[in-house]
């Protein structure tokens, strides 16, 4: 039985979050990336990629399903209906998989894919990302504010820190938590809810663990990018 299209409906609601803002034109630092888990996932939670045949956690790719127009759909949040096809986020790699209509020979029909994929998934990754942090300070998981980010950090209290792109340097005490640099502090502001943020501070989480893996992934594409339309990242984790 051939499976069904999402509907438009859960098209929107899957990928219904507000515009991340312009992407950077800064080249992103080159630096060794590891996956929020540390290890690959079991084999029950690997997929393959569909441009270079890996077996890679979930958490590395990019889900994408048929839409009802026959458009390839990405699927961020992967919970749309449907076939589902994985492409490792990496910039050159989702280029060549709409380049090369390699998801429809996938789907063995014809669908439409754009051609500037890799770009709209990170501007959607963007969004997804300022969202999630929206709803963290809305848990009231989120700490805000310099002197705030450094005294949870000196009591661990921390999993994530966000800063602003211009922050002038990273707070102390910092250690092993991951950290990243990817919007500025007027996109942070505005996802937590005030002007200008520069220094955010996320406790453990759910919401924490899905950010810094959205994080992660928006990181891979960045880093992949050759400095095309990329913002960039510092993630250590």
């Amino acid at each position: 039985m051939q499976a069904a299209h999402p509907s438009a409906h859960e098209i929107q609601a899957a990928t219904a979050v507000a515009d991340g803002g312009r992407l950077a034109g800064s080249k992103p630092k080159r630096r060794a990336l590891r996956s929020p888990k540390g290890e690959a996932g079991s084999a029950g939670e690997d997929r393959r990629c569909l441009v270079t045949g890996e077996e890679l956690p979930k958490d590395e790719l990019i889900r994408f399903v048929v839409g009802p127009e026959n458009d390839i759909v990405p699927d961020l949040a992967q919970n749309l209906p449907g076939r589902g096809f994985w492409v490792k986020a990496d910039y050159d790699a989702l280029t060549l998989a709409a380049k090369k209509g390699l998801f429809a020979k996938a789907a063995k029909k014809p669908v439409k894919a754009a051609l500037d994929l890799a770009d709209q998934i990170i501007k959607l990754l963007c969004a997804r990302c300022l969202s999630l942090a929206g709803l963290a300070k809305g848990a009231g998981i989120a700490v805000l504010g310099e002197p705030q980010v450094e005294a949870a950090l000196r009591a661990k209290k921390l999993a994530l820190l966000l800063l602003a792109n211009d922050a002038r340097a990273e707070p102390d005490n910092r250690q092993n938590v991951p950290t990243y640099n990817v919007f500025t502090r007027d996109e942070l502001g505005a996802a937590l809810g005030y002007a200008q943020i520069v220094y955010a501070g996320l406790k453990p989480h759910g919401l924490t663990a899905r950010l810094q893996t959205e994080l992660y992934r928006l990181e891979k594409l960045a880093v992949t990018s050759h400095g095309t339309n990329s913002r960039t990242t510092q993630g250590n984790g």
